[in-house]
């Protein structure tokens, strides 16, 4: 009985949450869901696709556009990243800058990966849990590890 009763306000939670989120962001394509609490700056920069979800725990650095495509699943406290720390110069002349990120359909983001600044993953990639992706992810593939790698093709 009290699962049920749960599992109901889950939904509704979900429903109220996407409601809030579709106001916000850029662009909240349909049948996209928002699954539990998650962190977003400069939402307005956020553009989610058709039929995707955002899992419990996801921060978006949205300094600059985040482009999430048509179905793609981001798995609980992803960290999606567009800005970044000018190192190049010293201390108090440091600036952060940004740059866009782009997750092409299909995508699959495991739990706790981090997409830093720039990066491009791939349409139907898979970027395994706790990776963290500094370079372009290509179609198709599975990448993994600290910096992430593709380890293996997937065949359609």
């Amino acid at each position: 009985m009290y699962t049920r009763i749960f599992l109901y306000l889950d939904i509704m939670m979900s429903r109220v949450r996407t409601k809030h989120y579709s106001r916000m962001f850029g662009s909240l394509g349909k049948d996209s869901k928002i699954l539990g609490k998650i962190e977003v700056i400069v939402p307005e920069n956020v553009h989610l696709g058709d039929g995707s979800s955002l899992n419990v725990g996801v921060f978006l650095n949205a300094r600059t556009k985040i482009l999430i495509g048509n179905n793609v699943h981001v798995s609980p406290y992803v960290i999606i990243n567009t800005g970044f720390l000018d190192y190049h110069k010293k201390g108090e002349n440091r600036h952060h800058l940004s740059s866009p990120v782009s997750i092409c359909d299909g995508v699959w983001i495991g739990s706790g990966a981090i997409i830093n600044p720039g990066v491009t993953v791939g349409l139907n990639s898979v970027v395994g849990a706790g990776a963290v992706v500094t370079k372009d992810i290509p179609p198709n593939c599975v990448a993994v590890g600290v910096p992430a790698k593709v380890i293996k093709e997937i065949s359609l």
